[in-house]
């Protein structure tokens, strides 16, 4: 299960935060464990859409452009910081490695994939669990495995949507007519020099892009191309649109010219 309720974020810039509404969850007890030796715990965790309020459709890694997710256990009692190995997003899981017996703090890190966003530390999502009252969770970690993977953590990311159609007919038929098979959304995120793109069937006529990092500036610039089976721009479109702190940014329907 999952608790309701709100995350604690763990960085500044909340006014652009992906999971201001979001929620953490797990078994937890004030203190636990303790009487010396070592323990490990395993967490799970699932992302999901923003807007997605009931959290009843997990998104894909590859859905979101996201790569690995880094735990973070802080000691209760000793302030002692316990910073695990990035993990593989698509594994949904993670074992850490052994800590002092005790309770602990956890902190997730969802990091984007460097070859969608450009570099290794886009951070699309970061919090620690809490309950629902926004009450940091403490997870008793004693001798041996300590299992809180049912009690998993709960990612949300942001995106763009956007719908197309065209002035002269149906996408099917203008897409095949001058032989545009794609249709590719482009936002700038921070330490990229050729900002993120979201390709789409240029048929469907909407599209939903990978996550929006909590970097990104405000107002949101982007950019729509009908892209030729060749790779060439065929027509551009571009704006800007304001960052909710609750919902994806909806571009509306763009209009391309053909």
């Amino acid at each position: 299960m999952s608790l309701s309720g709100s995350r604690l974020p763990r960085w500044a810039g909340m006014i652009f935060a992906l999971a201001l509404t979001g929620c953490g969850s797990g078994p937890a007890s004030p203190g636990g464990g303790g009487g010396g030796g070592t323990g490990y715990a395993s967490f799970a965790w699932y992302i999901f859409d923003i807007e997605d309020t009931a959290y009843t459709t997990a998104l894909t890694c590859a859905e979101v452009g996201a790569s690995t997710v880094v735990v973070t256990l802080t000691n209760q009692a000793t302030g002692a910081v316990y910073t695990q190995n990035p993990a593989n997003c698509v594994n949904g899981q993670i074992s850490t490695a052994s800590v002092p017996t005790g309770g602990y703090y956890v902190g997730v890190d969802l990091y984007g994939d460097p070859t969608i966003y450009g570099n290794s530390t886009t951070l699309l999502d970061s919090f620690d669990l809490a309950d629902a009252s926004g009450t940091a969770l403490v997870y008793p970690i004693s001798s041996g495995l300590n299992d809180f993977r049912a009690g998993y953590a709960t990612c949300i990311v942001q995106s763009f949507t956007v719908g197309w159609t065209f002035i002269s007919g149906s996408a099917l038929n203008v897409c095949g007519a001058v032989g545009a098979p794609y249709v590719d959304l482009v936002f700038p995120v921070a330490g990229s020099t050729t900002g993120v793109t979201s390709p789409f069937n240029c048929t469907a006529g909407q599209g939903t892009s990978y996550a929006i990092p909590y970097t990104s500036a405000s107002p949101l610039q982007w950019q729509l191309f009908l892209v030729s089976s060749a790779g060439t721009d065929l027509q551009e479109l571009n704006g800007s649109a304001p960052l909710p702190t609750n919902s994806n940014v909806n571009l509306g329907t763009q209009r391309f010219s053909f």
